[in-house]
């Protein structure tokens, strides 16, 4: 039967007096036969047929108003799809509220079952850090510059590899991972390396209690974190899920899930004292500082007697004054940091029943005048501003220790006695509250000022004093047109004070706006004058108005300080902090005393690239005896690297690998120098004043047949050459020249005495005496003279003279005199001189020669550092930084690996210079060190660092992206 069939059958009307239901609405049901439109297809026998039946119905619905015919009921289909949407959506309701309900009642529970953290911080703390998000500090602390410096020795290696892992984990770098640990985070130190960290994670707890079905789904999760492992700890006789993490090879850390709380301990025993409360007492206040508003990212809260504790064992004055404070709170540190930036800030409240202590530490900081006062290119400060010397003395005078007490008073006498003053008018009555000393950028001589109270005091005192016998002045320097005066000394009075090895200083000074400055070198002054007379000043560059946004301006003790010149006390005295900062290069320390007893501490520190090199491991090594004279360092056969230096009568040696040293005692004054051949040592010769003669191993053990006793009397500067040493006589004019040990010699006599080592030139000795007839004397390995020589030089000569080939197979010597004329002398044509130039300044450092620039260098007392060429003209020349100095060293290396060498200038103070052949300064210059620096491979790594040492007897050695 088909569909046209059945829709015939349902629209035949029935018998008459029998009801039907209603004709089915066509639109709703759908045939085979139906188009593409929707419509279906009627036969027209069938369409007739309805047609007079729907006619019959309008007729009957027209005729019966009060009869409304029953609505259409739906088809069978539709209630089909109403019961579909119906059924699944209830299917989904049941199916979220079987997921939230567990749920929410596991955020219910962990909302009631948590517990203080501030509990569960073991009480025998003796610091407490708070950090305010642990996701954001995260973020900051681990590409922090910082870190990688104190992890950067190989006693942290292993945490070097956490790091490392860390930063590449990009699970940490996720945003569900950020906003997961963005938790508060408390850590407590205790002594004995221990430490103990509580995290209240609050609603994340829900999360944690899924931990163990999230794992043994995603087991990778906890694999991405290296050196993780699960584990349980038995608390009370409850197993409780936690972690290992291992720190070091000897360092875990346990964790645990407790509550609302992850608990982290460096000790099993620690952590079990965590997961137990701490006293109500110790709870009360912990929640009090932990809750305190303002922090930093990071709050330290500590007790500061701990930290004072050395200082407080001392019996010096401030020792004695610490002693008589008491904290009755432990001092809150605010930390705030980023790559560029780091700042501190802390409050310390104290009580003291010594009225003194309480007089000074209560008399409130004020602006230092002397801040608007400095030189726009002053490198580093450190300011006092406590009050005047009256002021101090009257309050601190009851903690002198007995031995100060008998200084203070004998001075007092003396003053009496020499002066007619007493230490009241000498000091007291002129001198201000300011006290200090700063650095300018462009001089290594630092400058000590004064305030002044009573400048027209201070004025007629200094001219009483220079009317006595014991103190004069001298206004011969002038500087930029201003005379800097200096307070000298008789040379009798000088004469007898080295007699007792007491050495007076001679300062330049000046009197301006109120202060009185004093220092070494007249430049210093003068430079910082000219820049404060035209208005140059520190407050007005970027640099101090960036220092000035996060430390007060008024302070009683302020240390501002760039690392590339000095470095501050406190880094230098906490290694951990040294270290730390060390590319931190510019930074301010301030003090200030507030009222309501409370000092407040501010520190500030910034980055710089300025300090590219760095020492490497283990470095500096310290040296037990200072060097008196320059050093040697070599490598030996087995590739170890020694340094070999002089101290009285005493030879030196260490070993650059592990630090240790031998000693070989002379019988006087000793000299050395070192035989070296392809760059191997090959013995280290020692001389000493009285006439022996050593040859030595690295290990300053002396060879068969060695010390060669000669009884003549050396002036101990040797040179090494050929198996054979050269040294002065200072007996006679003459040298002396020693090889096997049974075969030593004196040369032929010269016109004067030579009092530095002589020169090797090819195979012969070349020696100038210093003298007002000078003669360039050659001697052959016998000690004879050579053929030609001497020959006579104009002028007096302090430097040794350089030997060069000119052309290929012509030589010529180079000489600069004390009055500054350079000139080079033809060694193949009569010795005719065949340059010169006068520099009109007084030379006395070596000059130096390089033959890869085919230039040589010299550098005047001082301090300009001059380039010629081989035809003796100026090509170049540079005002160095340091100033006059009569210890100038010129040294030439090729530490860029570019087949040129570099220029390195060290005097005037412990600071090495480098400069390029154009002489633009070289990253990460200057260095600390003196003399002759070297470069040598230390730590096996084929690439050499740069050794040098310091006036501070320390070694140093450095490395770097400037060194090749």
């Amino acid at each position: 039967m088909d569909t046209g069939d059945l829709n015939t059958n349902e629209h035949i009307h029935p018998a008459e007096g029998h009801d039907m239901p209603p004709a089915p609405d066509i639109d709703m049901e759908t045939s085979p036969d139906a188009t593409v439109s929707g419509t279906v297809e009627i036969p027209p026998d069938t369409q007739t047929i309805e047609n007079a039946d729907m006619a019959e119905r309008q007729t009957a619905a027209q005729d019966t108003d009060t009869i409304h015919a029953p609505p259409h009921p739906p088809t069978k289909k539709k209630r089909k799809k109403s019961g579909f949407f119906k059924k699944a959506g209830i299917f989904l309701l049941v199916l979220i509220l079987i997921i939230l309900i567990p749920l929410a009642g596991l955020i219910g529970y962990s909302l009631i079952n948590r517990t203080n953290p501030a509990r569960h911080i073991a009480d025998g703390y003796y610091a407490a850090v708070t950090i305010r998000s642990a996701s954001d500090t995260l973020q900051k602390g681990l590409y922090l510059s910082a870190v990688d410096s104190l992890l950067s020795s190989p006693e942290t290696a292993a945490l070097q590899g956490n790091l490392r892992a860390l930063r590449s984990n990009t699970t940490l770098q996720s945003d569900w991972f950020k906003r997961l640990l963005n938790v508060p985070i408390n850590i407590a130190v205790y002594e004995g390396d221990n430490a103990a960290l509580v995290a209240d994670i609050g609603v994340r707890s829900a999360a944690v209690q899924l931990l163990p079905l999230i794992t043994a789904v995603k087991p990778e999760l906890l694999d991405s974190v290296p050196n993780l492992s699960k584990t349980e700890f038995n608390i009370n006789g409850d197993t409780q899920k936690g972690f290992l993490f291992e720190l070091t090879k000897d360092q875990t850390l346990y964790v645990c899930l407790y509550k609302n709380l992850i608990v982290a301990a460096t000790s099993k025993d620690l952590l079990y004292s965590c997961l137990a409360e701490n006293s109500e007492a110790s709870g009360k206040r912990l929640t009090a500082l932990l809750r305190a508003p303002n922090r930093g990212a990071v709050s330290v809260y500590a007790e500061p007697s701990y930290f004072l504790s050395g200082i407080a064992a001392k019996r010096d004055i401030v020792g004695n004054m610490v002693r008589e404070l008491a904290f009755p709170e432990p001092a809150a540190l605010d930390v705030n940091f980023d790559e560029n930036t780091v700042s501190f800030h802390s409050i310390i409240n104290w009580i003291s029943e010594q009225s003194e202590v309480s007089t000074i530490l209560q008399r409130r900081s004020t602006l230092p005048a002397i801040l608007s006062r400095l030189p726009e290119g002053t490198a580093y400060l450190t300011l006092l501003n406590l009050g005047d010397p009256q002021f101090l003395y009257e309050n601190t005078k009851a903690f002198f220790p007995p031995e100060l007490t008998k200084t203070f008073n004998s001075t007092n006498k003396n003053s009496k006695f020499f002066f007619n003053k007493d230490l009241n008018q000498l000091v007291f009555e002129w001198v201000g509250s300011e006290i200090g000393v700063f650095g300018h950028r462009d001089s290594q001589t630092p400058v000590f000022f004064l305030s002044l109270k009573d400048e027209a005091k201070c004025r007629h005192l200094l001219e009483d004093l220079f009317n006595t016998i014991f103190i004069d002045r001298s206004t011969a320097a002038v500087v930029d047109d201003n005379r800097i005066p200096r307070i000298v000394f008789p040379s009798w009075l000088l004469g007898l004070l080295r007699a007792f090895h007491i050495d007076l200083p001679e300062p330049f000074y000046m009197i301006q706006d109120g202060y009185l400055y004093l220092s070494n070198s007249a430049e210093a002054l003068g430079m910082c004058k000219k820049e404060t007379d035209t208005g140059k000043l520190l407050v007005k560059t970027d640099e101090w108005k960036k220092i000035a946004k996060a430390v007060s301006a008024e302070t009683s003790f302020l240390v501002y300080y760039s690392l590339d010149r000095s470095i501050p006390f406190f880094l230098e005295q906490n290694t951990l902090l040294k270290t730390a900062f060390k590319n931190y290069g510019k930074g301010v320390l301030s003090l200030r005393f507030a009222a309501g007893r409370q000092v407040h501490l501010d520190f500030y520190t910034q980055k710089t690239d300025a300090r590219k090199l760095e020492e490497i491991p283990s470095f500096p090594r310290s040296l037990s005896q200072r060097p008196e004279t320059d050093i040697i360092c070599a490598k030996t056969a087995d590739n170890i690297p020694y340094v070999f230096w002089t101290n009285s009568s005493n030879v030196q040696s260490m070993n650059l690998l592990n630090g240790s040293e031998s000693t070989l005692s002379l019988d006087g004054k000793a000299g050395i120098a070192a035989e070296i051949k392809h760059s191997k040592l090959q013995s280290l010769w020692a001389v000493s004043a009285r006439g022996s003669i050593y040859r030595t191993n690295e290990n300053l053990e002396p060879f068969a047949g060695y010390p060669v006793l000669t009884a003549e009397k050396l002036l101990p500067n040797p040179v090494a050459f050929n198996g054979s040493i050269a040294v002065p006589l200072s007996s006679d004019s003459a040298l002396l020249l020693a090889g096997t040990t049974d075969n030593w010699s004196t040369s032929d006599t010269m016109n004067a005495k030579l009092r530095a080592a002589p020169v090797i030139f090819k195979d012969g000795i070349a020696a100038l005496p210093r003298s007002f007839e000078s003669s360039l004397y050659l001697f052959n390995k016998e000690g004879k003279i050579v053929e030609g020589y001497p020959i006579e030089l104009e002028g007096i000569f302090a430097a040794a003279p350089v030997f060069f080939e000119e052309t290929k197979g012509n030589y010529a010597a180079a000489f600069v005199s004390e009055d500054g004329r350079f000139s080079i002398r033809s060694l193949s044509k009569d010795y005719a001189e065949t340059a010169s130039c006068d520099l009109n300044t007084v030379c006395k450092a070596d000059l130096a020669y390089s033959a890869s620039l085919r230039a040589f260098f010299v550098v005047s007392q001082d301090g300009h550092l001059f380039k010629f060429n081989t035809e003796g003209a100026i090509t170049d020349s540079l005002p160095l930084k340091t100033g006059t100095a009569d210890d100038y060293r010129i040294t030439l290396l090729d530490v860029t690996g570019d087949g040129k060498d570099e220029i390195f200038i060290s005097g005037g103070g412990n600071a090495l210079y480098g400069y390029t052949s154009g002489f633009a300064p070289l990253d990460g210059f200057p260095l600390a060190g003196t003399g002759t620096p070297y470069l040598l491979d230390i730590d096996g790594d084929s690439i050499p660092e740069l050794i040098t040492h310091g006036i501070d007897s320390k070694v140093h050695a450095y490395r770097g992206a400037a060194l090749r």
